[in-house]
């Protein structure tokens, strides 16, 4: 008997890290900006310097250059890949709490999501928008929780149809969560922090700044490995033991 609909969605979406199969973010950077900017609004600054056929990198480089920094992180937010850019997200608003702590209900939020992007599960997916709910949805743990509820997989409860989000509403969330890490401890410099979290976005984009693999995924990996690759590496770790 085959599964129900939703959960064959849902878990072609979210189990075993399948967020990350959704897109690669180097391919994202070097693809082009035109259509990406479609997603959302441009400045009126921004929109007279986009060049629809420039790389999503050339023109983040541009609008960097001119500090349209809202636009440059629009772009990059919906150009990453969902577990990219929420790991993104992650990053900024880890900073940012080191500068000026955020409440108990966002934090809680924010390690949920965190959770989330080091073992992407279903179940992990929708307790980020329990999360979201609790420290309340415009919060930066409110926004960065239901960033990562609509990363994929349905919005109906569990024993409905599914609803599926519109792909970009991860990334325009993560995106969010960005300018209000940039503007929680020294708003008067917001464009300098944005400055420095694109930075950090580009350098997630480029693998420099990958998140770390979660002990759950590590065991789950080990357990799944085949005997033989098992007996390989005590084999290996022997001998490496006996010549030194």
């Amino acid at each position: 008997m085959l599964p129900p609909l939703d959960q064959v969605i849902q878990e072609s979406i979210h189990l075993a890290g399948g967020v990350e199969l959704l897109g690669d973010p180097q391919t994202a950077l070097s693809g082009k900006a035109g259509p990406v900017c479609e997603l959302f609004d441009l400045s009126d600054e921004g929109l007279a310097l986009l060049n629809p056929e420039a790389t999503v990198a050339e023109q983040i480089s541009v609008w960097r250059e001119a500090n349209l920094v809202a636009d440059a992180r629009r772009l990059l937010s919906h150009a990453l890949p969902p577990r990219y850019s929420l790991w993104w997200a992650l990053l900024t608003l880890t900073e940012a709490h080191r500068q000026k702590p955020y409440p108990a209900k966002v934090i809680e939020a924010v390690l949920g999501v965190r959770d989330f992007v080091l073992d992407p599960t279903e179940v992990g997916r929708r307790r980020c928008q329990l999360l979201a709910d609790a420290a309340d949805s415009t919060t930066a743990g409110g926004v960065i929780g239901y960033a990562a509820f609509l990363s994929g997989g349905s919005m109906a409860p569990p024993e409905c149809p599914p609803v599926l989000p519109k792909g970009y509403l991860c990334g325009r969330l993560a995106g969010v969560a960005v300018y209000l890490a940039s503007v929680h401890f020294n708003p008067a410099k917001y464009k300098e922090h944005l400055q420095h979290f694109l930075d950090i976005g580009l350098q997630v984009a480029n693998g420099d700044l990958s998140w770390p693999k979660s002990q759950a995924v590590a065991e789950k990996e080990q357990a799944e490995q085949p005997q033989e690759a098992l007996v390989e590496q005590v084999v290996e770790t022997i001998q490496v033991g006996r010549s030194r």
